[in-house]
């Protein structure tokens, strides 16, 4: 915990020189993201960004594309902040994506942008026209609208015209990865963006040479709007594009005004590690809690798990302090131990599950031989059964 805290407190004085606007948890050095719209369960970005340590991310799904309005509304009653004080000081930075305002309460709309003219960031994700749920034009009525980086423009242009490729424009933005021109970052019909007045294009759609990214400030907060989602982006470039989970970071990093890593290469291979983890640890514990069911002992299994727990503990500490291969090594040895323990847990989940199988056995077992003896009776031992004389009445006069 020591280690922990002296690290932190590094990270801190780094990103206090570096930025006197940057907005992190005063206590861990994370940056919180209110991430409202469009989320589900199996959101890659969103499975991103719970294996990235220096996010801590809560979630308000209130998209009418997957849910009815009244359940829309629900969600933001139950899980937005209660006030905007609430909402400043525990939220460095918001993500809105794809989202009407109809289910949002008009006083929150209110204290996200009041919270955002103090210094929190904002990424707007796919606030353009694209006559869907979005209700782009609704949100042009609004005061929230002064927010927007960009115009949204009620046309509906394809992605095949011109929408497909990035130009970046800015060299030094969050768009500065490698090959990303050469990746296709689009396959959805959507308008245009008009950039407003003291805002930064930080690329352009190749062909169509209208903007994709476009960045400024809303008072002291960074603001951030793209022209198309993140669901747009097609499945290969997701799958393919090695520097896709940065792109989403240096987004949010922008919006939190944190400087981008210096070294891409050395964060780059310790995030993926660290969402390597997050990823089988989720699928361990689910076995753990399916092994739990039947009566196993789990005592060793969960002692194990959280000896692993705490040697990803260093290494987060050491990723927070810019420590990247000293983080890089502690994950690997963390994941093979994660390994040893996943071939244990696949042993105490057939030890636990060995009395099903006897019971379905012996249950299977007992009705097959019952039915084969009586069917045996019947067929082969029918010498056991008397023919049955006949009973039906004779007619008077025959015999």
């Amino acid at each position: 915990m020591r280690r922990l805290s002296i690290c932190v407190a590094l990270y801190l004085i780094v990103f206090a020189i570096s930025g006197a606007s940057s907005r992190t948890d005063p206590e861990t050095g994370r940056v919180r993201v209110l991430y409202v719209g469009e989320v589900t369960a199996n959101d890659l970005y969103r499975l991103w960004l719970l294996g990235e340590p220096r996010f801590s991310v809560s979630y308000v799904t209130c998209d009418i594309q997957t849910m009815e309005m009244r359940d829309a509304k629900r969600m933001c009653r139950l899980y937005l902040p209660r006030t905007e004080e609430e909402l400043f000081e525990g939220n460095d930075v918001t993500i809105f994506k794809d989202f009407t305002p109809d289910v949002l309460p008009l006083k929150s709309i209110g204290w996200f942008q009041s919270s955002i003219e103090k210094g929190m960031g904002i990424a707007l994700i796919e606030f353009v026209f694209w006559g869907g749920t979005n209700d782009i034009h609704k949100w042009q009525a609004l005061s929230f609208y002064e927010v927007f980086p960009a115009k949204p423009v009620i046309n509906d242009i394809p992605a095949a015209a011109g929408r497909t490729f990035y130009d970046v424009a800015n060299e030094d933005g969050p768009l500065d990865l490698p090959g990303i021109e050469s990746v296709p970052m689009n396959g959805g019909h959507h308008g245009d963006m008009v950039p407003r007045q003291n805002t930064l294009v930080e690329a352009n759609w190749r062909g169509r040479g209208t903007p994709a990214m476009v960045t400024s400030t809303y008072g002291k907060g960074n603001t951030l709007q793209l022209g198309h989602g993140w669901d747009n982006i097609p499945g290969s470039s997701r799958v393919d594009y090695r520097y896709m989970i940065d792109y989403i970071f240096n987004q949010l990093f922008y919006a939190a005004d944190l400087p981008y890593p210096e070294d891409l290469e050395a964060v780059h291979s310790v995030r993926e590690l660290f969402i390597t983890y997050q990823t089988r640890k989720r699928a361990t514990i689910g076995v753990l809690e399916f092994v739990d069911q039947f009566g196993a002992d789990t005592g060793e299994i969960e002692r194990q798990l959280g000896s692993i727990q705490d040697n990803y503990g260093e290494a987060v500490s050491a990723y927070m302090g810019s420590q990247y291969e000293s983080a890089r090594e502690t994950l690997e040895g963390t994941l093979d131990d994660l390994t040893d323990l996943e071939a244990d847990m696949l042993k105490a989940k057939e030890r636990a599950l060995l009395w099903v199988y006897v019971v379905e056995w012996t249950a299977v077992t007992g009705t097959m031989m019952i039915c084969g003896f009586v069917v045996w009776s019947l067929m082969i031992r029918r010498r056991l059964y008397t023919e049955v004389e006949t009973t039906r009445a004779s007619k008077p006069g025959y015999r």
